[in-house]
């Protein structure tokens, strides 16, 4: 049996972001929510959220773009002179790697923005990293034990994604890095105890997947559990100024509310669940 996850990632980053992942939440395939608690519109999204009474979603952890949501003073290796994180996934990288970001900060930081998703009351069932910064060495161990103080079953595993036309230097990229990390990641979690999805998709094509992108990864579904992330919203000025990865986000939208690929959805027999039903087949 083919079993798919859909997981809108980034709740909480902007108003605009919120209204189109709601929107393919309700009218698309999309059957899972990522809060990023320290997002912009963190308090929008969850009012969002009661409104179409969501009973649970996963925390989407972030240590670039925003800010620290813990007190400044208190990971004050995190930050750049204006108080925010890192604006990219290479600056924090560089200083991860020659040790100027300490490790007790990140915890820290990360502790209190699940304890902000947890105290609004919402049930957490799995963890993810913006940028996904779950797969550095450096930084995998926390997520993991973060996952056990907080009684949550699953981290997010990217792993094993085929390339598809068309191929371009960033993509290629994207796999070269996801085949280093992805054999120490999963020793890693196989000890841990936590579980993840047989299949992951949205990696490679990330901020940018087209409805026959999405067709093709439908087409050729494996066996067993799959997550596809994925990431809609509406274009906004802010988003535009602040947020360039998401400037094709309308498409994705369009494209995981498509009548064309829910169609292929029920003649392939592919069954969409939340992280909830993963979770409960496993055990």
């Amino acid at each position: 049996m083919k079993y798919l996850i859909v997981t809108a990632d980034d709740f909480g980053l902007s108003k605009r972001i919120n209204e189109g992942i709601v929107k393919a939440y309700k009218d698309g395939i999309v059957t899972s929510l990522n809060f990023m608690p320290a997002g912009r519109a963190f308090d929008d999204a969850l009012s969002l959220a009661r409104a179409i009474k969501l009973e649970e979603a996963g925390a989407h952890l972030v240590l670039t773009e925003t800010a620290p949501i813990a007190d400044l003073h208190s990971v004050p290796t995190l930050v750049t002179k204006d108080g925010s994180f890192y604006k990219s996934y290479f600056q924090f990288f560089l200083n991860l790697f020659s040790n100027r970001i300490k490790q007790e900060h990140i915890y820290l930081e990360l502790k209190t923005q699940l304890d902000r998703v947890k105290d609004a009351g919402i049930k957490i069932t799995n963890l993810s990293g913006h940028e996904h910064i779950q797969m550095m060495p450096q930084m995998l161990g926390i997520f993991i034990k973060l996952a056990k103080e907080y009684d949550i079953p699953s981290i997010r595993y990217p792993h094993g994604e085929r390339l598809i036309l068309p191929f371009g230097l960033k993509k290629i990229y994207r796999k070269l890095v996801l085949s280093c990390l992805q054999k120490h990641a999963r020793e890693i979690l196989n000890r841990s105890g936590l579980i993840y999805t047989d299949n992951f998709l949205g990696f490679l094509d990330s901020g940018n997947l087209r409805e026959e992108a999405i067709i093709d990864m439908l087409a050729s579904l494996k066996e067993g559990v799959t997550e596809l992330v994925c990431h809609p919203g509406y274009l906004s000025p802010e988003v535009v100024d602040r947020y360039i990865f998401y400037l094709d986000c309308e498409s994705e939208l369009a494209a995981f509310t498509s009548r064309n690929v829910r169609n292929l959805i029920e003649e392939k027999q592919i069954k969409l669940i939340t992280y909830g039903e993963f979770i409960s087949k496993i055990k």
